[in-house]
């Protein structure tokens, strides 16, 4: 059955469920695994024995999420179902699987945790550098040839008095401080030198543009994928197995369902920028950018 189309009044909830099922060769073990329904509930549904599902308000939810699994239309269904049970006032607030937005496991909980604890650390450090000793902050300051301070203490034993014994100033143990005189303090001992900075080199961005970037969505693994065009064309429908791909044109972006988000990955020029969600995870209506995808691989 085409996505979204109008199923025929005088046929049953449980027939358009079945007859969809089948055309996707598909068995209810496989749709039971995938949307966490029991397969008896499943069954239940397809031959209209409302009476073997829990409650009206879990079975509209297992109607709904169903016949979308489907590409049926949702709320025509739901409605006759309320219709069939003699339930016209109950409120359609059944449990849907099929939503994006997922309570937050206790493994991302310990990683923003652990997150908020190295900001705050991250902060303590640039709060305690305004401490820093004063000859540090001198130190790492661009180096400045200056005239000499009359008073000031020779550093290096390159301008210290001559010495009657040349013994003493070839002994390595008199050259060795040298190593370790500040950049500007090592300027100042020989003024007839000017002193040079060297320029930092601009970084060149070396990766192409995002309109000449070959973008796509591979299957690591078989499932069903539907693509979408930004204005509601459907550009693909079937089963996809691993290796197989579908390229992303268009800049203004595509809708995405598939029954394992896991199984997908997006591809930059040949190279795996992250999965389109997590393992098992049934996606009805993601949108999906080249732009975004993009920026993933910089």
């Amino acid at each position: 059955m085409v996505d979204g189309e109008t199923a025929t009044a005088n046929e049953k909830i449980g027939d358009v469920l079945r007859e969809a099922r089948e055309a996707i060769d598909a068995s209810l073990d496989d749709i039971s695994a995938l949307l966490k329904i029991r397969s008896d509930h499943l069954q239940a549904l397809e031959n209209d024995d409302f009476e073997r599902l829990p409650g009206s308000v879990y079975a509209i939810g297992f109607v709904r999420t169903y016949a979308t699994h489907l590409g049926l239309n949702a709320g025509e269904l739901i409605e006759r179902y309320k219709a069939a049970v003699a339930v016209p006032h109950l409120e359609d607030q059944g449990p849907n699987p099929q939503t994006d937005v997922e309570p937050i496991s206790g493994a991302l909980k310990i990683s923003i945790g652990v997150m908020a604890v190295f900001i705050v650390y991250i902060l303590w450090l640039i709060a305690g550098g305004a401490g820093d000793d004063k000859n540090t902050r001198i130190a790492s300051a661009p180096a400045v040839a200056t005239a000499p301070s009359p008073s000031a203490t020779p550093v290096s034993p390159s301008i210290s008095a001559p010495s009657t014994t040349s013994k003493t100033t070839e002994k390595p143990a008199a050259e060795t401080p040298a190593a370790n005189i500040p950049p500007a303090v090592a300027s100042d001992q020989n003024l007839d030198l000017p002193v040079e900075v060297s320029a930092i080199e601009p970084l060149v961005a070396t990766s192409v543009p995002v309109e000449d970037a070959d973008i796509e969505v591979r299957a690591a693994r078989r499932t069903w994928m539907r693509i979408e065009s930004a204005e509601g064309q459907v550009l693909f429908s079937s089963i996809i197995r691993q290796g197989e791909g579908f390229k992303l044109e268009n800049a203004d972006g595509y809708t995405l369902a598939t029954r394992d988000a896991g199984a997908l990955e997006f591809y930059v020029n040949d190279k795996a920028v992250g999965a389109v969600g997590r393992r098992g995870q049934i996606l009805t209506a993601r949108k999906i950018e080249r732009a975004a995808i993009f920026a993933k691989s910089r």
